[in-house]
């Protein structure tokens, strides 16, 4: 070979192992982004949230129209797949509302019982995964999490007495931590905090059709900066092994309300509204606050830090071996 052509060949080596080590150095950087992209880590960002926002179908998915009620952006990826925490929050409520299916017309309208086997055949989703998690962030954000399929933080949701309904909502309320083996060991011991980069669960799926396989990722964002400081005082003993009940009425009169609150959200609608949070999360944050696109909103991060902006809610393979969570 002559010396040119070795010399040509050489260089070339070169720039292709340049190539590929500066690829692989990138993988590893961590970055920040100004929004959320619409593609990471094998997951595809569907229909967004759309209830306060107005938003049919979002930057990432344009020609979609998504259900005018939607608070969660859509995020599209193979069911099974490991969701992480955002941030470090701390759980306010679960349930399991997963069904085998669920139909066009729900079996509850149909006057059916929970028990016997006469559902519908057509115009249905199966599988229908809908676990559903509230947490509150260190911002007063209220973080929504559904669709999901398994969870860690529960140990018993779709065993023994708690397996799902054969038809949603089929006479039967959505299953609860205390009736399926109560919280995880580690949740509980932290005091019901997640940290950012956690694995939290499983992505479920909806159905068949395209785009069935996904979660829904909802932010809901307080009207002011008060209300939000007040949400997070109010919430930061709660203790979900004791009874809502007992624990909402300490904390609604022991507090001084105007001091910690001194908001005009908060005057308005006046005190007890933090109960309508601890026990009704799903309407509290559809009526006081504000559902946002998170693809629209927020900074965004590739890898975990202690900085503001929200962690990718799947992490690549190795992410996750690294932290242990594949062997």
């Amino acid at each position: 070979m002559g010396l040119m052509k070795k010399l040509s060949l050489y260089i070339f080596l070169v720039l292709m192992f340049s190539l590929f080590t500066s690829h692989s150095f990138a993988a590893k950087k961590h970055k920040i982004y100004k929004r959320l992209p619409c593609s990471f880590n094998g997951v595809k960002v569907g229909p967004s949230a759309r209830l306060h926002d107005g938003v049919k179908g979002g930057r990432c998915c344009p020609t979609c129209s998504a259900y005018t009620k939607k608070r969660g952006t859509s995020m599209e990826m193979r069911r099974g797949t490991p969701i992480v925490a955002i941030a470090d929050m701390k759980l306010i409520e679960i349930k399991d509302h997963s069904a085998e299916q669920k139909s066009k017309k729900i079996a509850t309208s149909l006057g059916k019982k929970h028990g016997k086997d006469n559902y519908q055949s057509k115009n249905i989703m199966k599988p229908y995964d809908d676990i559903q998690m509230f947490f509150i962030d260190k911002k007063g954000n209220v973080i929504l999490y559904y669709h999901l399929k398994e969870t860690n933080l529960v140990k018993g949701f779709n065993k023994g007495d708690c397996k799902i309904p054969k038809e949603y909502q089929w006479g039967k309320r959505p299953n609860l931590p205390r009736d399926c083996g109560g919280y995880s060991k580690e949740l509980i011991k932290n005091n019901f905090w997640v940290k950012k980069g956690q694995v939290i669960g499983l992505s479920g799926q909806t159905g068949k059709t395209k785009g069935g396989k996904h979660i829904s990722l909802g932010i809901a964002i307080p009207p002011d900066e008060g209300f939000g400081n007040y949400l997070i005082e109010m919430t930061k003993d709660l203790n979900l092994l004791e009874d809502i009940d007992w624990f909402v009425p300490q904390i609604l009169f022991e507090a001084d309300f105007n001091k910690v609150c001194p908001s005009p959200s908060c005057a308005l609608i006046g005190r007890h509204f933090i109960y309508e949070l601890v026990r009704y999360p799903w309407t509290f944050t559809g009526n006081r606050m504000r559902y946002t696109a998170p693809q629209r909103h927020f900074k965004w991060e590739n890898l975990p830090t202690d900085s503001d902006a929200y962690l990718f809610p799947v992490m690549s393979k190795k992410y996750l071996k690294k932290i242990g969570y594949y062997k």
